[in-house]
């Protein structure tokens, strides 16, 4: 387990921070433990008060630490969340203007793996939920751009519930902003009706199917293909 020491005179509020943060991850302090004060903490890491100010101020930016008011208030280790993990990759995906072709090939890439791994670990129940979706993707069609929006929120829906079949946390910090961010631009631009929800679902028509016989490489396939069509859609009408 990391201790807290005396820093090395390199960056002393990176080496502050460092120690800080190594102490957190090491399990020395818990979420919801207080820190010792900041007249404390200068002690014990023999660096000024204005260093040990500063990297608290860094780690409270960084969201791993909380300040509370008043009597009993100080620093606190911030219990994370995969909301908040995900609320901050979709800010950052927003604030560096990532593209949507970049976040389309990234998508693609990860959600192949996302999809084989739905085909290995899917129960008997959850083939009859992507039935069950497949009909409600089929009822898009022929129902103008309103069917277009109903089919994108199906879609969502599904890709949520593959996430929790699958039970993995990277996938779902990682996935479920991009999804989000994807949808909300495809709605935004209103570039589906009819020919692109009938595409989609002739698509689904062959990936639910090929989970159902177990078929891992032919469902990456599809999943793959059917994203960069769609990413292909979106550059056109953008």
């Amino acid at each position: 387990m990391a201790k807290l020491g005396k820093v090395k005179n390199i960056s002393m509020v990176e080496s502050v921070t460092n120690q800080i943060e190594n102490a957190i991850f090491t399990g020395e302090y818990q979420p919801g433990d207080k820190l010792p004060s900041i007249r404390a903490l200068q002690e014990i890491l023999g660096a000024s008060l204005g260093t040990v100010r500063e990297s608290l101020a860094i780690l409270e930016q960084k969201g791993i630490l909380e300040v509370r008011k008043g009597a009993k208030g100080g620093f606190f280790i911030r219990r994370v969340s995969p909301q908040h993990m995900i609320n901050s990759i979709e800010f950052l995906m927003r604030y560096m203007t990532i593209s949507h072709k970049e976040l389309y090939e990234f998508r693609a890439n990860v959600e192949t793996g996302l999809f084989r791994l739905v085909t290995r670990r899917a129960t008997k129940a959850d083939m009859e939920s992507f039935r069950d979706y497949l009909d409600k993707l089929r009822d898009c069609i022929n129902k103008g751009q309103k069917g277009w929006f109903r089919l994108i929120k199906i879609e969502n829906d599904l890709r949520l519930r593959c996430l929790k079949i699958i039970n993995n946390r990277a996938y779902q910090i990682v996935l479920t902003p991009i999804i989000s961010n994807l949808q909300d631009y495809a709605r935004y631009h209103r570039f589906g009706g009819d020919g692109e929800t009938r595409e989609a679902v002739a698509y689904w028509e062959k990936i639910i199917p090929a989970i159902e016989a177990r078929d891992e490489k032919k469902v990456g396939r599809l999943i793959e293909q059917l994203l960069y069509r769609f990413m292909e859609l979106l550059e056109e009408n953008a």
